[in-house]
């Protein structure tokens, strides 16, 4: 069963809304100019993304080589289970893939921004959407009897470009060694996730935590259809900071993600155990290093994005 028929076929899943919303051109911003065209993998690209707003090149932007999915994650400000379509758009290690450049006033804000990634999708590949709320499990964030025990940022007065950071080096012990400036390592492998975080506001670690939650429980990441939990903060901390959070993870692989300058099950968690090995979950981890609870909630609302109609190739430049 396809991505779309999946999520539609959700049990337990609240639709309380849904408005048809086609994207119209000439009712948003749009960019400068730019260019869209299908990635050819034969040809080696190189694969990155750069520029935008918030970013020491905020007139332009070059992103290479994403999937649809990635781009209508930039376009409405969604994780990817809020994405429901053709099984296809999910697809990020095929030919369906994309290169971006586009050019925008350097004051452009981070909402304007979306807008013309919006208005820019309908132009070029006819992305036709609507929206519906549906509800996600839910937790909350909230300080542990005894305090936090997280350790306030001392940025290094010496390093002034968060976007152009040195080439990380590697610890003795063969793990990266996090450069100066913002940055949040993650770590998987041998039925561990390790997070490193330096410079960074615990929202930053919120973004992540549902799917961190769903992987130290053993659920499957990749299944779209499943709904990741949604985590809010009521911490009431507003600082940077640097930690470590190290916690078991069934069946993690290994590898590093950096997502320095940057995705569940209802009912009651499960009776915060050690792992066997004598690693926590991500429960007790959270409460004995960062001095934090997760205390599950009813469950959260959150925007769905349906998607209509879409092409695969798009429109000539």
């Amino acid at each position: 069963m396809g991505v779309f028929n999946r999520m539609r076929a959700l049990t337990g899943v609240a639709v309380l809304g849904c408005v048809t919303a086609p994207i119209t051109l000439g009712q948003q911003p749009t960019f400068d100019a730019a260019s869209v065209k299908v990635v050819k993998l034969a040809s080696h690209p190189v694969f990155g993304n750069k520029g935008g707003p918030g970013t020491s090149d905020p007139g332009r932007i070059h992103l290479c080589c994403v999937g649809m999915f990635s781009l209508l994650m930039r376009a409405y400000g969604v994780e990817i289970d809020q994405i429901i379509g053709p099984s296809w758009i999910m697809d990020n290690m095929g030919p369906n893939l994309y290169q971006v450049d586009a050019m925008m006033p350097a004051d452009t804000t981070k909402a304007q921004f979306q807008l013309m990634m919006r208005n820019l999708l309908a132009e070029r590949f006819h992305l036709e959407v609507h929206y519906e709320k549906r509800n996600f499990p839910g937790y909350e964030l909230v300080v542990a009897k005894g305090g936090p025990k997280l350790k306030e940022s001392k940025p290094d007065p010496n390093f002034a470009d968060p976007d152009k950071p040195p080439a990380p080096k590697r610890n003795a012990d063969g793990t990266f060694a996090l450069p100066p400036g913002p940055q949040m390592l993650t770590t998987l492998g041998g039925g561990l996730i390790i997070v490193r975080a330096q410079e960074k506001p615990l929202g930053d670690l919120v973004k992540v935590m549902g799917r961190m939650i769903a992987q130290s429980l053993g659920e499957n990441i990749n299944d779209f259809a499943s709904p990741k939990p949604r985590v809010l903060d009521r911490t009431g901390l507003a600082g940077t900071y640097d930690f470590t959070l190290t916690f078991s993870c069934e069946g993690c692989q290994f590898g590093e993600t950096n997502r320095g300058n940057t995705n569940g099950a209802s009912g009651p968690p499960p009776t915060p155990t050690d792992s066997p090995s004598g690693v926590p979950d991500i429960f007790v981890a959270i409460q004995k290093e960062l001095g934090l609870k997760l205390v599950k909630t009813k469950d959260v609302p959150v925007d769905i994005i349906v998607v209509d109609r879409v092409d695969k190739i798009p429109t000539a430049n």
